[in-house]
């Protein structure tokens, strides 16, 4: 499909193309304040006024529990005029709201951003010409002050690979990792571990403190090889100080004779051969398969998201952040974001094409061809390629759904 081709197709009726979200919009249920309703009480009361069903995109418990409406990709009904560019969110109650709430607010206010960059935080009254003071502060200048809190205490990772969990605490399953070199925003901080925003994608959760976090310049390069090695001297035989694997970001700061010379924490440096890294923000020159299969044998890790270990969904972000389109993290998120930013196909009339994505519940894949694709799995335990015939036989009784092939639009997004 051309730009030309995809410029005239009209968008499908009710969907919300994330190109074109330019607000994230801010609501109260305007419900007494000590009233503990939710999205189930909030659907109910916009079935009643006829509509399809709950308005916003996400609500706000008193207790700061998050609660979703709309999925992302549907037109939400909250603003007249601007649902068509706009995201929502509703916190319950008038005007007296939680601290537990005012955060959550703000991590999602945090993801949103981050995936979609170019909006506007605002609230309900600013939206729009109204004589409503929904949601009765002034939200723009609350989420400027919250951010300039936050921006202040921007750190680094400065080890290879830093995981990330969903609560603080040993033991706990890894949701994702960031990468050496990336930058993380502290949000929280409570006895030893930190709630932090990995800059990349927007992802919140907690790591642990101490020398994994240190502040480090600003990134110039970004690694591009599957892993490479650190060596104290511009030699291959020299001692090996770290090992550094695809995404990670380094300050370099001299190259010579095939080597860069890069920054390390703590005021030391080390040396990285010239051709594994590229200049950062430079997108690969390769496609993304070609990406994804520089990991090819990596083993298989629930959540992670470094050539040590990876998963399906950490295969597909890694290798589109390499060409220069920043996707989701996670499978279904990447299966929301692609579905307005594509074509479906239907393999029974059009033969899927190098670069297609596959998807599943809980999975995703890149096709390598029209026979075979390249996924992280638990099957093989690795990136591995695999027929596509055998893959769908297989992933489509484990999952009880057949695949669904997508191919992204060639427009820039």
């Amino acid at each position: 499909m051309s730009p030309s081709d995809t410029a005239q197709t009209a968008p499908l009726e009710g969907y919300l193309s994330p190109d074109r979200v330019e607000m994230l919009v801010v609501h109260c249920s305007d419900t007494p304040d000590d009233d503990p309703i939710g999205a189930k009480e909030i659907q109910a009361m916009h079935l009643g006024f006829g509509w399809d069903g709950i308005g916003y995109h996400q609500v706000i418990r008193r207790d700061g529990t998050r609660e979703a409406g709309r999925p992302e990709y549907w037109q939400g009904a909250h603003v007249k005029g601007v649902n068509d560019r706009s995201l929502s969110v509703c916190l319950i109650g008038r005007d007296e709201f939680t601290d537990a709430q005012l955060n959550s607010l703000a991590m999602l206010l945090f993801e949103w951003t981050a995936r979609y960059p170019g909006a506007r935080v605002l609230g309900h009254r600013d939206a729009t010409e109204t004589h409503k003071t929904c949601p009765n502060f002034d939200t723009a200048s609350w989420w400027e002050a919250y951010q300039a809190g936050k921006s202040a205490d921007r750190t680094r990772v400065a080890v290879p690979v830093l995981g990330i969990t969903a609560e603080p605490g040993p033991g706990r399953p890894l949701e994702t990792e960031a990468l050496f070199g990336e930058a993380l925003d502290i949000l929280e901080r409570r006895q030893g571990h930190a709630l932090v925003r990995l800059t990349t994608d927007g992802y919140v959760g907690w790591v642990a403190m101490g020398d994994n976090l240190l502040s480090m310049p600003e990134p110039s390069h970004r690694i591009t090889s599957a892993a490479t090695f650190v060596l104290a001297e511009p030699a291959v035989t020299s001692a090996p100080l770290l090992r550094l694997t695809m995404g990670a970001q380094i300050q370099v700061t001299a190259t010579k004779d095939g080597w860069h010379q890069i920054d390390l924490p703590q005021g030391r440096w080390g040396f990285v051969a010239a051709q594994a890294a590229t200049v950062f923000g430079q997108p690969d020159g390769n496609d993304a398969t070609s990406v994804a299969e520089r990991l090819m044998g990596a083993p298989y890790l629930w959540g992670g998201r470094s050539a040590t270990g990876l998963d399906c969904s950490a295969l597909v972000q890694l290798a589109l952040q390499a060409t220069g389109t920043a996707a989701p993290r996670n499978s279904g998120d990447q299966l929301a974001w692609a579905s307005v930013r594509s074509t479906e196909i239907s393999i029974e009339r059009q033969a899927p094409q190098r670069g297609d994505l596959v998807f599943w519940p809980g999975h995703v894949a890149l096709c390598q061809s029209d026979e075979s694709i390249i996924h992280a799995n638990a099957h093989h335990h690795i990136v591995a390629s695999e027929p596509l015939e055998t893959a769908l036989a297989r992933i489509d009784q484990d999952t009880g759904q057949a695949a669904r092939f997508l191919r992204l639009s060639d427009q820039p997004f």
